[in-house]
């Protein structure tokens, strides 16, 4: 069994196991089935695919500085699994796995992409899925809150979210956050905001006219979909996006018509899924609003933990996943689970100062040679290729200073997977 037949399985399998997930709950098993897969083609690449040597590769490409500052930060969050401040070893094993365990997917997938053609064969594949996806998300909509529980079970229960609307009393006059086959509607706006990415790359590279107007309108497909989510952070993440693209490749002109197209399916969107979701997202436009719950909240929140715990808590002592371990075990009695919705406070709480500091000088670091010794050595098909894929990179480091989401599916496994495919081809340059 090859490992290269697999691979492609982990970025499909993370479509969908959060609905199986739901529909096998209380099961523990399946939280564990996406993992499991990940395990099985780790150990099938160190067996099949020269372990060393592809990371060696990647450790050229990446720079030594990046490399040596990815490998502190791991250091730090291995030396938080023993935090005697934790509540049991278990909880810094399972934070562990939530904040690295996905790391090595850019090298597996470093030595995936042996071409461009490999690398477009793989995003169709993830936009392909996409479709029948969106379309049950769509179906979700129309058909109510009742429907998912009703239909796949008492798991959807905890899934099935109402959008949150001010001076709203009746359930009736606000609307169901999609959720798709993920989890929550949170992972399923982040998986549609990647989408959007691939199908734009797809579109752009293509040579063939009715190829291109398919993938466009899949993309305000896709867009429509998202409003369904109810997601203003997948919104926000989305408008940051597209900025960073322009800046990979300023010179990328095809599909700027899709500004006009895109504004009338935005009103066509909101005119069919009706004044609740139009309510939703005219809070956008607060600006007070937004400012108080991200560039507000995130530097009190860090500046608080930094006092109370500067070494840190312990790793997993912020994570979701430990959250629901804390709740269904005795662990619950020994310590409260914190909620934190910004990366940037979660790292402080579990892995301390070091931690915080070894992560964003890496973050930093790589980013330079993102933006400078891979952009420039990037032919035209690849630069068009490539970079919605690096803006998609770029926006979620940058948003991780204000709100969350980047130790957690989807964004937890594509934005590894993406950063390989962009080092493998990003041709190295002679160092100077």
């Amino acid at each position: 069994m090859n490992w290269r037949r697999l691979f492609p399985l982990i970025p499909l399998f993370a479509c969908v196991d959060g609905f199986i997930a739901n529909y096998f709950y209380p099961a523990v098993l399946p939280l564990l089935y996406r993992d499991i897969l990940v395990l099985f083609v780790y150990l099938l690449f160190a067996f099949q695919g020269h372990f060393g040597s592809w990371a060696s590769q990647l450790h050229q490409r990446v720079g030594s500085v990046p490399w040596a500052l990815g490998l502190a930060f791991l250091a730090v969050c291995v030396l938080q699994i023993f935090n005697p401040s934790l509540p049991g070893l278990t909880v810094g094993l399972l934070g562990f796995k939530v904040t690295a365990f996905y790391w090595p997917l850019s090298i597996l997938a470093y030595a995936y992409t042996t071409d461009l053609p490999a690398a477009r064969r793989l995003a169709r594949w993830i936009v392909f899925l996409s479709i029948p996806i969106n379309l049950f998300g769509l179906y979700q909509f129309q058909a109510g809150p009742y429907y998912l529980v009703d239909t796949f079970g008492p798991g959807f229960e905890r899934a099935t979210i109402l959008a949150h609307l001010e001076n709203v009393s009746d359930p009736e006059d606000t609307f169901l956050r999609v959720i798709g086959t993920f989890a929550s509607s949170g992972q399923y706006s982040n998986f549609l905001v990647i989408n959007a990415m691939l199908i734009l790359a797809l579109a752009l590279s293509t040579s063939v006219p009715s190829n291109r107007l398919l993938l466009y309108g899949l993309v305000l497909f896709n867009f429509v979909t998202l409003l369904a989510t109810g997601s203003r952070g997948g919104i926000l993440s989305l408008g940051l996006t597209l900025p960073c693209l322009w800046l990979f490749s300023p010179h990328i002109r095809r599909g700027a018509w899709l500004t006009l197209v895109a504004a009338a399916c935005i009103h066509l969107g909101f005119r069919w899924m009706g004044s609740a979701v139009l309510q939703r997202f005219e809070t956008l436009a607060d600006v007070e609003m937004i400012r108080q719950r991200t560039f507000e909240t995130t530097p009190v929140m860090f500046m608080d933990l930094l006092r109370t715990h500067p070494l840190g808590h312990g790793i997993g002592m912020a994570s979701s996943a430990s959250r629901y371990l804390m709740e269904n075990e005795e662990l619950a009695e020994l310590a409260e689970p914190f909620l934190i919705e910004n990366h940037l406070s979660k790292l402080q709480l579990e892995t301390g100062i070091f931690g915080v500091l070894t992560f964003y000088l890496f973050a930093a670091t790589l980013l330079l040679q993102w933006v400078g010794r891979w952009r420039r050595s990037w032919d035209d098909q690849t630069r068009i290729f490539l970079s919605p894929l690096s803006a998609y990179c770029l926006s979620s480091l940058a948003l991780s200073f204000i709100i969350g989401g980047f130790d957690s599916p989807p964004q937890s496994l594509f934005f590894w997977i993406l950063t390989g495919i962009v080092a493998r081809l990003s041709s190295s340059p002679k160092p100077v």
